[in-house]
């Protein structure tokens, strides 16, 4: 089991907080969902350790103590700091997990990465916007009553709508630890919301990733899975694998099984 060691790092565009499993591995960074931070990898960092990958897991912009002085929007820092966590830590594969697999893939067309592994991608940008006009719609009305509820004052609720599609779980069944904790995170849940909700991704960033390995479960929103579908489509290169059983959050909460997908997808260290 790989020891996380933690610090804060003052880099050139602002300040960082990132957190390392495993020691002496071949590098591979790990970029967070929106609402959750570096902290919540840990049992899937630990089973990557363990395999001999060394685990560089940056808190994205505005988690932690992560903030970038001059970004645009929330996705704008986010790629930000994880371009100076390739860069910094001599990865070449980098995996990203639901909005962290948008921002590997914007990250990933001025990096030489050789593998790119992405866990349900927020993708809008692969949607059609025709055939999936209704699920486009439905996203859009969540994201708009989110801001507004956080408008009116009303925090919890604000998040509570994101928790309840994404997370595959009811808000009321949740710790109220983790309710509170979420309820904290709310205006920067609803400014990554928008900010995944307007990115571009340009067929530039397409023909430049990497190998890349587009990994979804058979349970999770009907919308992610359309997003997986439309980026193999504009990747002729990408492998697609489906892990049965299991949701939007199961690189949090099915650890193993996602290790021995991503074990599969970046190999053995060498």
């Amino acid at each position: 089991m790989g020891t996380r060691q933690s610090e804060t790092v003052n880099a050139s565009f602002g300040t960082v907080e990132v957190h390392r499993w495993g020691e002496g591995g071949r590098p591979v960074v790990i970029l967070h969902a929106a609402a959750t931070g570096p902290r919540a990898y840990g049992p899937l960092a630990d089973l990557l350790a363990d395999t001999g990958w060394s685990c560089v897991v940056p808190a994205l912009h505005g988690y932690g103590a992560s903030l970038v002085d001059a970004a645009a929007d929330t996705v704008d820092g986010h790629v930000a700091i994880a371009r100076w966590a390739v860069e910094t830590s001599g990865a070449e594969a980098v995996f990203g997990h639901s909005m962290g697999g948008l921002v590997a893939l914007l990250g990933a067309e001025t990096l030489n990465l050789d593998r790119l592994v992405l866990f349900e991608p927020i993708l809008f940008d692969a949607l059609d916007p025709v055939a999936d006009a209704a699920l486009i719609a439905a996203e859009s009305e969540m994201a708009a009553a989110m801001v507004r509820t956080l408008a009116e004052g009303r925090p919890e609720d604000a998040v509570r709508a994101f928790v309840e599609v994404w997370n595959d779980t009811s808000w009321s069944d949740l710790p109220e630890p983790a309710r509170a904790r979420l309820t904290d995170l709310a205006t920067g849940v609803v400014a990554d919301t928008q900010a995944t909700g307007t990115a571009t991704i340009g067929k530039g960033v397409w023909s430049a990733a990497p190998p890349t390995t587009l990994i979804h479960g058979d349970r999770s929103p009907e919308i992610v899975r359309h997003m997986v579908a439309g980026a193999r489509r504009r990747m002729p290169g990408a492998r697609v694998e489906r892990l049965p059983g299991l949701g939007h959050m199961a690189p949090l909460l099915s650890a193993p099984a996602v290790a021995a997908a991503l074990v599969s997808a970046l190999g053995t260290p060498s």
